[in-house]
């Protein structure tokens, strides 16, 4: 990255070692879907491996506070998509069953205020839409931020990586985690 190109607050975000750390991740993680021919044993291992040290990493990560993007800022994100095939390689093992809030509450037979009846409901969650949606989100914020373009743009792919980890592909990568591991450790051994 050329942070010299960077007003002196991002550059101390960037050097941040939280910020290194969640980068090296991501693009870890990145690279594992883009990799060809690979075996699909060790693609789902390593998965399962770089998921983890993904969520780590983004719970680490600090949120950046807006001072030179808004909401109206807007970047043409124009990557490649390189995401290869195995993900939809388990066929009907691909698709499991989670629960939309697993906090829901429902108090003497009535719904708490806050939730609706569709929270309690079991839905099918697919690995594969789980992968793609990490990915896509990761590999936009990541080609923003290397373009090093301006300020602007730099702080909004920051700040969009941290809001998805709270609000979107950080949902998507605990389900995935938490099939995974029952894959491998709930006497499924498909992986």
């Amino acid at each position: 990255m050329k942070a010299y190109d960077l007003s002196a607050d991002l550059k101390e975000f960037i050097e941040r070692s939280t910020t290194n750390i969640f980068l090296s991740k991501a693009r870890q993680f990145v690279e594992l879907l883009e990799t060809p021919d690979i075996d699909k044993n060790v693609f789902y291992s390593e998965a399962h491996v770089k998921l983890l040290e993904l969520y780590y990493a983004g719970h680490k990560l600090d949120l950046i506070e807006l001072k030179y993007s808004s909401a109206e800022s807007e970047f043409k994100n124009d990557f490649e998509n390189k995401n290869v095939n195995l993900i939809s390689e388990l066929g009907l093992q691909e698709y499991y069953w989670e629960v939309h809030d697993p906090g829901y509450l429902e108090m003497k037979g009535r719904l708490d205020e806050e939730a609706s009846l569709s929270d309690k409901e079991a839905s099918q969650g697919m690995l594969s839409d789980d992968f793609m949606d990490i990915y896509v989100d990761l590999k936009k914020s990541l080609s923003q931020i290397d373009k090093m373009e301006t300020d602007e743009a730099i702080e909004d792919a920051f700040w969009q990586l941290k809001w998805g980890f709270s609000n979107h592909w950080g949902h998507h990568c605990i389900n995935a985690l938490r099939y995974l591991h029952y894959l491998n450790y709930d006497g499924k051994k498909m992986l």
